[in-house]
C-alpha cells in the first residue's frame, strides 16, 4: 500500500529557519534510528529537538516528508565525502580505494541509519527506493571513469557490482561480526578493493596476508 504524503512545506527562507530544519532533520535520523519508521512518531520528533508539533509542520508534511528528507540529505553527504576524498587522487586503484574507504567510513558513522533505510525504509513507498536507486546510479556514474582508466570493459556493470558488493560488506560488518573482528573502514577498503579487482582465489587464499581475520 503507498503512503500518501501531506502537501510539502515550502523551504525555508531565512538562516534560523534552516537551522530549525537542521534540527529537525537530526532529531528526525535519531528517532528512525531508535525506533524504526513504523514506530517513530512525529510527537517524538520533535521532543528530542525541542520544537513544537506546529514547528514541525512549518518545514515537513508528515513523517514520510522528514524521512525523505532525510534520505536526500544523506545521500548528497554521502556523495560528498567520495567526491572529495577522490578528486585529487590520480592513481586509478589508490582512487577506488579511497573512495571505498569514504563510504565504509559513512556506513560506520551512521551504521543503524543506514540499516533502518535498507530494511524498512525501501519498503514504504516507491519513492523512497526511486531515490535510493539514483544515489546508486550516481555512484556508479562517478566510479565509471576509475573503471575505464583501469582497462574495465563494461564499466557501468562493474560499478554497479562494486556498490552492490561495498553495501553487503558494510552490512555483514557491522550487524553480523563481533566488535573485536571488524574492520577499520581503510582495511575494509582494502580488501574490497582486492576482492574485487584481483578476485577472492587471488587475494583471499588461505594463509595470505588478506586471509579472512586478517
Amino acid at each position: 500500500m503507498s503512503v500518501i504524503s501531506r502537501a510539502e512545506a515550502p523551504p525555508p527562507a531565512t538562516a534560523r529557519q534552516l537551522v530549525r530544519r537542521g534540527e529537525l532533520l537530526d532529531a528526525g535520523r535519531r528517532i528512525f534510528e531508535r525506533d524504526g519508521y513504523h514506530g517513530a512518531t512525529v510527537s517524538a520528533i520533535v521532543a528530542l529537538a525541542g520544537l513544537s508539533q506546529g514547528a514541525f509542520y512549518l518545514y515537513f508534511g508528515d513523517k514520510k516528508a522528514i524521512f525523505s528528507a532525510l534520505q536526500e540529505e544523506m545521500a548528497t553527504l554521502l556523495r560528498r565525502r567520495i567526491y572529495w576524498a577522490t578528486r585529487d587522487e590520480p592513481d586509478p586503484g589508490r582512487r577506488l580505494r579511497a573512495g571505498l574507504r569514504s563510504f565504509f567510513e559513512f556506513y560506520e558513522e551512521y551504521r543503524d541509519y543506514n540499516r533502518r533505510l535498507s530494511i524498512e525504509g525501501l519498503g514504504i513507498d516507491e519513492s523512497f527506493e526511486a531515490r535510493q536507486r539514483e544515489l546508486h546510479e550516481t555512484l556508479a556514474a562517478a566510479f565509471g571513469p576509475t573503471f575505464q582508466q583501469l582497462g574495465i570493459a563494461t564499466p557501468a556493470l562493474a560499478a554497479f557490482g562494486l556498490i552492490g558488493m561495498a553495501s553487503q560488506l558494510a552490512y555483514w560488518q557491522h550487524f553480523h561480526l563481533p566488535a573485536k573482528e571488524r574492520r577499520t573502514p581503510d582495511r575494509l577498503a582494502q580488501a574490497c578493493a582486492g576482492l574485487f579487482l584481483e578476485g577472492a582465489q587471488s587475494h583471499f587464499a588461505e594463509g595470505g596476508s588478506n586471509a579472512a581475520g586478517q
